[in-house]
């Protein structure tokens, strides 16, 4: 069911391990429907663009906070759930940047070797074969201490929303690990995520072949799941949690909410 030249991505085998029919809506339904924003993936994309801008050299660190606060209003435009707005989310969540870019002092002791770095080549699956794969990785630093790569994703995520998904969310920087070695020759020492909204507290895990392994392992399994899937598997929405309700992930960031049969059940 998918086109001749589908391009896999990380985000892709994310979606569908998150729920199949996310992922049939985004990448196999055609006509495909208009996939609903949120203010989370908005005010990410603005972040991501000015980290970008500064690692290019586009942007002084200094004139980070400005251009932050000049954007926020005319970019982040869709408001947050309303179980959340009358806790005055919304101011705290701009504010959470705007701090991160007041403070913001670059990464001292690491040296910028690639940022927003567009990779177009085949994976490499457990059994040899090769599926057309696109990533975009963030940021690559130098360690000027001891030589290594560092393998950087921004994050918005909450210190305590990334730790209860950790593991799931490494597998994105170990995938992408290839990538790396195939550009530069060297596997990555560290990956790490920079959670924004935490301050830019970094999170780091050191790179090692088990869990890269295990990483391409998941990455196969997905890809052949997608490939054997008929058309009735693919209209399975995820599983309710237990107590029978959608979560957050359902009411409000996927962006199908709005017409997921599962989700209009709220």
């Amino acid at each position: 069911m998918l086109d001749e030249n589908h391009r896999y991505s990380y985000s892709q085998l994310s979606s569908f391990s998150e729920c199949p029919f996310s992922y049939y809506l985004s990448h196999i339904e055609r006509p495909r429907p208009e996939e609903a924003p949120n203010a989370w993936a908005e005010q990410g994309t603005l972040i991501h663009d000015l980290l970008d801008k500064w690692a290019k050299g586009e942007l002084k660190k200094e004139d980070l906070a400005a251009e932050y606060t000049r954007r926020y209003g005319d970019e982040v435009v869709t408001a947050f759930p309303r179980m959340l707005a009358t806790k005055g989310y919304a101011e705290k969540t701009y504010q959470q940047g705007l701090e991160y870019f007041e403070n913001f002092d670059g990464f001292p002791g690491y040296e910028i070797v690639a940022a927003e770095e567009e990779y177009k080549m085949p994976l490499k699956l457990t059994d040899g074969t090769e599926r057309p794969f696109i990533a975009y990785i963030d940021l690559i630093l130098r360690d000027l201490r001891n030589g290594g790569l560092v393998v950087m994703d921004h994050k918005s995520k909450s210190l305590a929303s990334f730790k209860k998904d950790k593991d799931k969310m490494y597998k994105q920087q170990f995938l992408y690990s290839y990538f790396v070695h195939e550009k530069y020759g060297e596997w990555p020492a560290v990956c790490a995520f920079n959670l924004f909204k935490e301050n830019g507290y970094i999170d780091e895990r050191e790179f090692t072949t088990k869990e890269y392994e295990k990483t391409i392992q998941w990455a196969t399994d997905a890809i052949y799941a997608i490939e054997e899937r008929d058309l009735l598997d693919w209209l399975e929405c995820k599983e309710l949690p237990k107590s029978g309700k959608p979560d957050l992930f359902c009411q409000s960031i996927c962006g199908w909410h709005l017409i997921c049969p599962q989700a209009a059940g709220r």
